[in-house]
């Protein structure tokens, strides 16, 4: 019955220290004190980040996006896998304004690193990519400034839970 009681008694101040940590009271008069880490932890909230995953199969091809958002900001992963042909995937950093996402991709095909502008439109729980209006001299894509303007794929990448 002895190590039962030890159990319960040290569950017990187990219970009571998590409670009292990180608030330090003094209850004199009638006024609370609340310790200085306390109240800086309350004044320095971190912004919250969303995160958010989506994916498109259009026959064997495949594609997944992978973003985060922090208030106008967003980063994350691109993926896509066209059967028999060659894959890409990289990284990507953008802004999200007015639900367009304007993002600067970093990728590897083919053994060979490049950079291209990639533009989505976000709506609901579906994401459609841009379709560029022209290509430069260099080959890449070039997307309308006036969002209104941007034409998009029909098919979209749809919200999946994310890993």
């Amino acid at each position: 019955m002895k190590p039962f009681s030890f159990l319960l008694l040290a569950g017990a101040m187990l219970a009571v220290s998590c409670q009292q940590s990180g608030t330090t009271t003094d209850h004199t008069g009638d006024s609370t004190v609340i310790s200085a880490d306390t109240a800086a932890a309350a004044t320095t909230s971190q912004p919250a980040i969303d995160l958010r995953c989506f994916t498109q199969t259009v026959g064997k091809d495949e594609a997944s996006l992978f973003m985060k958002v922090n208030n106008d900001s967003v980063t994350g992963r691109l993926e896509y896998h066209r059967y028999e042909k060659d894959s890409n995937e990289g990284d990507f950093e953008g802004t999200i304004q007015n639900n367009i996402l304007r993002l600067q991709y970093h990728f590897m095909s083919e053994g060979v690193t490049s950079t291209r502008a990639v533009v989505f439109k976000l709506a609901g729980d579906s994401l459609y990519e841009g379709l560029p209006a022209s290509f430069n001299n260099q080959g890449e894509p070039v997307f309308e400034e006036d969002a209104a303007r941007i034409k998009f794929d029909t098919t979209p990448f749809v919200k999946v839970p994310c890993p």
